[in-house]
Parts: C-alpha cells; sequence; structure tokens
C-alpha cells in the first residue's frame, strides 16, 4: 500500500511508548508510515542496549524517538510524549497511542483515527473483544476485574479498560499531564478523569491480537494491578482498620463501663465505638484514600452512615421475611453490596475532589 494511495493522515500524532521492543516495532512503524500517518513520535523508556538497534533503525522512519535513561514505566512515558506533542504540535485534533508489541493493527489504527476525526472531542477507545477462547486467562481477567472496578468507582461501563489504543483530544492530552501514576496505572487513571474533565467516550470494536500468550508484554500482575486499583484497595484496608477499631473500643468500654452497669453499659459501648470507629474511617478516607479537601464531608459522611445502618436493616428485614432464614448470610450479602455502593458514593460525592 502506497501513501499516495491512502492520503496523508495528520489531523492526530501517533505516539508509541516501547520498552525493550523487538522487530515488530519497526514493522509497526513502516506499517503506520505506509498507512498514511504523518506524524510518529515514539519513547523508549529506558530500554536495554539490546534493543538499541532497534531504535536505530526506527529513528530512520518516525519524526522523533524520545527516551528515558531509565526505565520509568509506560505512564511516564506517554507523559512525555504528550507534552512533546502538545508543544511541538500544537495544532493536531490530538494524538492516538498505540502499543508497540504489535497487538494493535494498522487498519485498525486508521479506523480510531477516522472516529477521532469525526468526533475531536471524544476520547476514542480502540475495545478488544475478550470472549475468545484463544485470550489469554490472565488477559481475560484483568478486563473484567478492571470493568467492575471501573463501574463501580466511576460510573463508567467500558468493554475495555486496558486498551493503549487511544485517539486523545489535545485538550484532554495536556490535562492528562497533571494527572497521577507513571506505569499502567496512569491509563486508568486516565479513565477516571474524563467525567471530571468532562470528555465523552467513544468505543470502536478493534481486532484482538496475542501471539504466544502476550508473553511480550511487561504487565507485572500483581504489582501493576496493586497500582491500578490502589483507591479500592486502601478503601477496603481502611475498612478492615475501621472494623478493627470499632471491636477495640467496644471492648475497652465494655471493661470500663461493666462495673457501674447491669445491662446499658452493652448499649453505651456500642454506641461509643462506632462514633470513635466512624471518625477514624472518614479522616483515613478523606487523607488517605481519596485525598479530598472537600467541604461539608463530616456532615455527609454521618449522613450516609446513618442511611447505610438503616437500608442495611431494611433489607435484611425484608429478605428474611421473604427467605424466613439465614439470618447472617443475608446480613453479610447486604453489607456486601453496600460495600460497594459506600465506596461509589464517598468517592463521587463525599470525597469529590
Amino acid at each position: 500500500m502506497q501513501m499516495h494511495e491512502v492520503g496523508i493522515r495528520k489531523a492526530y500524532s501517533i505516539l508509541i511508548p516501547a520498552y525493550n521492543p523487538d522487530d515488530a516495532l519497526v514493522t509497526l512503524v513502516e506499517q503506520l508510515r505506509a498507512s498514511g500517518f504523518s506524524t510518529i513520535i515514539v519513547v523508549n523508556d529506558g530500554s536495554d542496549a539490546s534493543s538499541d538497534s532497534v531504535f536505530k533503525t526506527v529513528a530512520s522512519i518516525v519524526d522523533g524517538v524520545l527516551s528515558h535513561e531509565q526505565n520509568q514505566g509506560k505512564g511516564a512515558a506517554l507523559k512525555i510524549g504528550l507534552k512533546y506533542i502538545a508543544e511541538t504540535y500544537p495544532d493536531k485534533l490530538g494524538v492516538i497511542t498505540v502499543d508497540a508489541d504489535g497487538q494493535h493493527l494498522p487498519e485498525d489504527v486508521v479506523n480510531v483515527y477516522e472516529e477521532g476525526v469525526s468526533k475531536p472531542h471524544h476520547l476514542i477507545m480502540g475495545c478488544r473483544d475478550f470472549s475468545g477462547d484463544k485470550i489469554p486467562l490472565r488477559s481475560r481477567f484483568g478486563n473484567q476485574a478492571t470493568r467492575l472496578v471501573m463501574l463501580i468507582g466511576s460510573g463508567l461501563k467500558l468493554k475495555d479498560t486496558q486498551t493503549g489504543l487511544r485517539a486523545i483530544p489535545m485538550r484532554y492530552a495536556r490535562q492528562l499531564l497533571d494527572i497521577p501514576g507513571n506505569r499502567y496505572e496512569f491509563e486508568m487513571n486516565m479513565l477516571t478523569f474524563t467525567k471530571r474533565l468532562q470528555v465523552p467516550i467513544q468505543q470502536t470494536t478493534i481486532q484482538t491480537v496475542y501471539e504466544n500468550e502476550n508473553d511480550s508484554s511487561h504487565f507485572r500482575p500483581i504489582l501493576d494491578s496493586i497500582l491500578i486499583y490502589r483507591m479500592f484497595f486502601m478503601y477496603s484496608l481502611s475498612s478492615v482498620a475501621s472494623f478493627v477499631v470499632d471491636v477495640g473500643m467496644y471492648a475497652v468500654f465494655i471493661y470500663l463501663l461493666s462495673p457501674y452497669f447491669d445491662t446499658a453499659h452493652v448499649i453505651a459501648a456500642t454506641v461509643l465505638a462506632r462514633v470513635i470507629s466512624s471518625l477514624f474511617n472518614y479522616l483515613v478516607n478523606r487523607k488517605v484514600v481519596f485525598h479530598s479537601k472537600a467541604r461539608r464531608s463530616l456532615s455527609k459522611y454521618f449522613s450516609l452512615v446513618v442511611l447505610q445502618m438503616g437500608i442495611s436493616a431494611l433489607l435484611v428485614y425484608l429478605l428474611f421475611l421473604l427467605f424466613r432464614q439465614g439470618e447472617v448470610i443475608l446480613k453479610i450479602a447486604v453489607d456486601s453490596f453496600l460495600f460497594f455502593v459506600s465506596y461509589y458514593v464517598q468517592k463521587r460525592w463525599i470525597f469529590k475532589k
């Protein structure tokens, strides 16, 4: 395919972060050039010397190769590329990010480009289909897990949260430079900021390509998953710590009050312990989990606590009337559901930045 046959595609710059790439990167940039893309930037994210020949060949094809002396992560590579493109090509509609390992086919990049041209104010996401039998288990599981977390945490219902093929409007690209995260969590954080920055999302189906069980991926399943799900993990740990505080303070108040009361000390200890553990949970969530400076968050938080207790009691009662057994199991099921609802409400309303 010759460039004059397809025309020159210059509305978007192509940005490719690369770490220890092989010849698949050379093939990719050659195909993107043949597809008419006029501006291609590659970021060498501190790759080993074994990739020097690859970058030397790539440099003769693309418009620029940026480099980190040491590996800093995909998010950091994307940021340096976004900053460079925003400063060097400010009149472009935006930036299309493409992975370096050959998982994104040139025709899909073209499709995302065309979507971006028709909807220049949208974040265009090239979404893969994870229903096939040939999809690696870790990829299928990772996508399902991040979809659930994204839905709970941000209310975004996405088919593919981990895709690296995205057409990013220039306005949004500039704002992304201030978003936290230097590794894979940056791409997730990018999505959670879409509502705040009022950037609509367009999901475009692309082909799903995995070679050798996706062993070229530099994704670290445990560490990078912790970074991606950090806020939800911290929220969960905060809840566990608050439970420990609640039980501990209850035991302390039972010990202190029992000499002076016959039975009322149980109620008093329960209320006092719950107030202290709730204050503890509020402070941890505000300062550590959500890093919020939202006003009137204390009154909102305790309104949620009261409402959540009332809903829990009501739902458990109604379910017990329906099933007439399993009170403990019903309580666990209802409170587990309310746990996720509470996370969403706190993130989106109480501690909204």
